[in-house]
């Protein structure tokens, strides 16, 4: 049985998908298939891939109408073949030791999710954030933790992650296809919730594209309401799911917090309009789960639920008071870099 399945997901990406291709080709451990899927592209990546294909025979291609990254991320798991998953983005690169060490890390150990570092590409555009974020600490969890589901080293990128497969199978993890945007997040919250163990490795064996001209990340990157508003969507969907597990009360102060720092950090510096409008929605989202006497009796930083009752109040705040309550919850919150700042690169360059 093949070892590893990299799944590609490839739509339009011409001017990177040899280079992608070439970091398969270069892996000093040739135990692996690539699954690359062409969700309906249409400049020449199809072509590309049948080059490729023609000359190596560690390459099949999957073809589909568009249908979205989850869409064909899911087509790459349902024909993966390996004792193992990991996900390559078309537009990125392996380093040559990938493969190999993602396969000898799963090989020693009973994990069933595994976490590594990575670069980004090219080297200089990186930022202090995502430095941080793919520079992973070594650690081992079994079950689900706070630690693990919140440290800043394991999250937000599924490409950064490898899988046993048989593990994905028997929870039925796949990714969401009614997510615009986000899906990563989703998905990485899930699989650590479920997972009776997950290893995290320091060894940085993916280097990340930071921007690309037609990329989801830039599109969404240009309104920063419109980034939040999804990340309150991504939060529906965490929580949801962890209601469905019986996890929520368990968690309920991080998943609070966390959200205080990947939402209304940011809102509260949206202009007044654009504030209101996010707010309302995540307040429409935690009335689903969380009652005041949840939010305010769960030990959280007076800022941290001064802020969460105006979401869950309806958004209402005036101009005078967003000003007060954003100075004080960045305050509390200074060091903790919010993922929208990062972003828009207002606290370390864009990533």
């Amino acid at each position: 049985m093949t070892r590893l399945s990299v799944i590609v997901p490839v739509y339009n990406v011409e001017a990177y998908l040899g280079e992608c291709l070439q970091s398969l080709s270069d892996q000093d451990c040739h135990d692996f298939e690539a699954v690359c899927v062409d969700d309906g592209s249409t400049d020449s990546s199809a072509e590309i891939l049948a080059d490729w294909y023609r000359k190596c025979d560690w390459i099949r291609v999957v073809s589909k109408s568009n249908g979205g990254l989850s869409s064909a991320r899911n087509a790459g798991l349902a024909a993966a073949r390996g004792a193992y998953v990991c996900f390559l983005d078309s537009d990125d690169r392996f380093l040559p030791d990938a493969c190999g060490k993602v396969i000898g890390h799963l090989d020693r150990s009973d994990a069933d999710a595994l976490v590594f570092g990575g670069y980004a590409l090219p080297r200089d555009a990186s930022s202090p954030w995502l430095e941080k974020t793919l520079s992973p600490t070594a650690a081992s969890y079994d079950g689900v933790c706070e630690e693990l589901l919140f440290r800043p080293d394991t999250r937000p990128f599924v490409w950064r992650n490898a899988f046993r497969r048989d593990f994905l199978q028997r929870e039925g993890l796949v990714f969401d296809e009614g997510i615009g945007y986000g899906e990563d997040q989703v998905f990485q919250f899930a699989a650590y919730a479920r997972a009776h163990k997950t290893e995290v490795v320091q060894d940085r064996l993916y280097e990340y594209r930071v921007t690309r001209s037609g990329s989801l990340m830039n599109d969404v990157r240009k309104s920063a309401c419109s980034m939040l508003v999804e990340h309150v969507s991504i939060l529906r969907f965490v929580l949801s799911d962890y209601e469905s597990l019986g996890i929520v009360d368990a968690f309920t102060r991080p998943l609070l917090s966390w959200t205080c720092s990947f939402i209304v950090d940011d809102a509260l510096s949206l202009s007044h309009e654009e504030c209101v409008k996010v707010m309302a929605a995540l307040g429409e989202v935690l009335r689903c789960h969380f009652d005041d006497e949840a939010i305010l009796g769960c030990g959280l930083a007076a800022p941290e639920a001064k802020a969460l009752k105006v979401a869950v109040s309806g958004g209402h705040i005036s101009s005078f008071a967003q000003l007060g309550l954003s100075s004080s919850l960045h305050k509390h919150l200074y060091g903790r870099l919010s993922t929208l700042r990062m972003l828009l690169g207002r606290d370390g360059g864009l990533v």
